[in-house]
């Protein structure tokens, strides 16, 4: 090792046997012998001075250190490949993976995506869906977009929308011709729960001066959704009505397939959020796609504020 830094054959050995917690599998991935992996990592060790693995009970078992260090080295390793990959793609097109809200996909991103290969033709994009947290340390993501109430932690980043509003939001046929439903009438059908928005209906009429808001019950019951495409679809179809983010539903709206069906507004309580590694910041193709979604956000809102005009 020169400098304290260990030979990439180790750390190699060392990461695919702290994946698999297994010498034999991180062998077979490596295309080397069992037994050189084994020494690799002991050599790794031996230099370190610290045990990364504890056979316990014949199973390979992460050290405390272990786990950490392989944590710190799968990143680095993975930033070798992909700087490897930009060397050798000078001048091809680059490869972006972005871990993205399946809803805000679908709905938001996808629709816009022919103005960005319009205006860039050396990036392409890999959309992932993905509503749980994404952490960098341990994943291929270069960047994750996503509805939350914070930046997830380890993840820094910007918020892209930070005043987004729930509309209530019917199909036309539940109105019967009306411009909007009372409060009774909204109390009269089935609500669409979304899991994200567990207290909404609560909030919607408490933020109303309703008294007792908590305990407004649905008289038609109400029906829970994993997914916002889920709720959006569900109210699309006219199975209840349904308190949504506008930025997931402008399409369902501009077409007629939602309509507003009462004039009360509430606060979205989540932004959305736009986050990468921080050793990705100054990747070009990261900052190409970075500039694009902040314009098209910018000129989302810009539409926005000329329809309430």
């Amino acid at each position: 090792m020169r400098l304290g830094v260990p030979s990439l054959s180790a750390l190699q050995a060392f990461e695919a046997s702290a994946r698999h917690q297994n010498f034999a599998a991180a062998a077979q991935e490596l295309a080397l012998t069992h037994g050189a992996v084994c020494k690799r990592v002991g050599e790794l060790e031996k230099h370190l001075g610290v045990a990364l693995f504890e056979r316990v009970r014949q199973r390979l078992v992460l050290t405390p250190a272990g786990a950490e260090y392989a944590k710190r080295i799968r990143v680095h390793l993975d930033q070798i490949r992909r700087d490897t990959l930009d060397v050798v793609q000078q001048g091809r097109e680059s490869e972006l993976e972005i871990a993205v809200g399946v809803t805000f996909a679908a709905q938001w991103l996808i629709p816009r995506l022919d103005d960005f290969y319009a205006t860039t033709r050396d990036v392409r994009l890999h959309i992932l869906g993905r509503d749980q947290p994404v952490f960098f340390d341990d994943s291929a993501f270069d960047a994750a977009i996503y509805f939350s109430t914070r930046l997830w932690p380890g993840m820094p980043g910007t918020a892209l929308v930070t005043d987004d509003s729930l509309l209530l939001v019917a199909a036309p046929r539940l109105l019967a011709g009306r411009t909007s439903l009372t409060l009774d009438e909204v109390a009269g059908q089935s609500w669409i729960c979304p899991r994200d928005l567990p207290r909404v209906w609560d909030d919607w009429f408490a933020s109303q001066g309703a008294t007792h808001a908590s305990e407004i019950r649905p008289q038609r019951g109400a029906q829970r959704y994993d997914m916002f495409i889920m709720a959006i679809n569900a109210a699309v179809a006219g199975l209840g009505v349904a308190l949504l983010p506008s930025v997931l539903i402008e399409r369902e709206l501009a077409s007629g397939a939602l309509v507003q069906a009462h004039a009360h507004t509430l606060a979205n309580p989540q932004t959305i959020y736009f986050s990468y590694p921080a050793q990705r910041r100054d990747w070009a193709p990261l900052r190409q796609f970075d500039a694009w979604l902040r314009r098209a956000v910018d000129a989302y809102l810009g539409e926005r504020v000329s329809e309430r005009t």
